[in-house]
């Protein structure tokens, strides 16, 4: 299969799902993270696993005929995910090592105590790519669990269409199986259990690999009411569905609009308004965003807390949280994502692109942005 043009529009929808899950962290008390579809946009991870398993399939499907195109598969996959991933675990250990040793100093114990959850077996499973496999719960850098399991979901994709060469439409088997363990573990939810993650990333990853067989001739080229629809569906869905047991119907909506934003026609109105070259940077630098929003949420929360000296309470789970007027926490909301986009476009610069096909020093090309 012949390599395919990267996509903006579902470019730019990865920018703004990476942004709902940056604010579904920021609990500053502001309505922009205190409604029902950002509390559930946690859900946004599944939405990344059908997006991935759809474009990874347009780009390598066909293209994994012999032992030395899985490698290459593979090592560039790691070289997409581990460097920004290492960058963020680095600084989430020297995090540790600060309350420790701010612990030691006042005798003041933050939610999770120093090295508690975050300790040396689970710094051993974050080297190895593997705290979403074998970890009971996140730790260090808590949203790159879907990485770890992404990465090795990219081989199971590679061993299947390459080793066992099926089909990409039979792969809506391996989709379902998954769905049905999720059904079996976890009652439909897919707010999952760390140790049962890789299931969740298969079913939506291979959703995803599904709807690239469908080809996007120019024949099958749509305006945009289908789509729109679609993604209002999505926000609703999410709204209203999201930690309920009917979560695992999510994945199926979200890969059918994956599929009707990737088949706008180039005239569409929704597709040149993706399309806008803001948005597009948004969703390039929205691995970023993902990995390193919770660095910064962690630094303006303690800035607020011990420089500031802002009261804090205690949240029903336990947590220490930090209480803010309404209009300041939005203020405060406003503030730290414009930290996230300025730090992202710096991790994006001197960290994930050099890195992207591999060492610097020895890179060639590099692989599109959605792959």
């Amino acid at each position: 299969m012949a390599k395919k043009q990267k996509l903006l529009a579902l470019e730019s929808l990865r920018g703004f799902a990476a942004l709902a899950v940056a604010l579904h962290h920021f609990s500053y008390g502001s309505p922009l993270s205190g409604n029902a579809f950002i509390r559930h946009s946690y859900l946004m991870v599944d939405f990344f696993f059908v997006l991935s398993g759809f474009v990874i399939a347009l780009n390598y499907a066909g293209r994994l005929s012999s032992p030395g195109d899985l490698t290459n598969f593979q090592r560039r996959r790691f070289w997409r995910l581990y460097p920004l991933h290492l960058f963020t675990l680095l600084i989430f250990l020297g995090i540790e090592c600060l309350k420790y040793g701010f612990e030691q100093k006042t005798g003041i114990v933050s939610n999770s105590p120093a090295f508690e959850v975050s300790g040396a077996i689970a710094f051993l499973a974050n080297l190895l790519l593997l705290q979403g496999v074998v970890m009971n719960q996140p730790t260090f850098n808590i949203p790159s669990w879907s990485i770890s399991v992404e990465f090795w979901t990219y081989l199971i994709f590679a061993l299947t269409l390459g080793v066992l060469r099926l089909r990409m439409r039979s792969c809506l088997l391996l989709a379902g199986v998954a769905a049905a363990g999720l059904l079996a573990l976890e009652g439909g939810r897919l707010e999952t259990d760390p140790i049962f993650a890789i299931v969740r990333c298969i079913y939506s990853f291979f959703l995803g690999v599904f709807a690239a067989s469908f080809q996007l001739d120019p024949s099958a080229k749509r305006t945009g009411p289908w789509a729109a629809c679609s993604l209002v569906l999505v926000v609703l869905a999410i709204w209203g569905l999201g930690g309920s047991r009917a979560e695992i119907l999510l994945p199926p909506l979200f890969t059918v609009t994956v599929v009707a934003v990737a088949s706008l026609r180039e005239d569409a109105s929704l597709r040149r308004f993706l399309e806008w070259p803001s948005f597009v940077w948004l969703g390039t630098i929205s691995y970023s965003v993902y990995l390193t929003h919770s660095i910064v949420g962690w630094g303006v929360t303690q800035f607020l807390r011990f420089g500031l000296k802002f009261p804090t309470h205690t949240a029903p789970d336990g947590a220490t949280m930090l209480t803010l007027e309404q209009g300041f926490g939005t203020l405060v909301t406003l503030v730290a994502l414009v930290g996230v986009l300025a730090f992202s476009h710096l991790t994006y610069r001197f960290i994930e692109n050099p890195f992207r096909s591999g060492w610097p020093l020895g890179a060639g090309k590099t692989v599109p942005s959605q792959g």
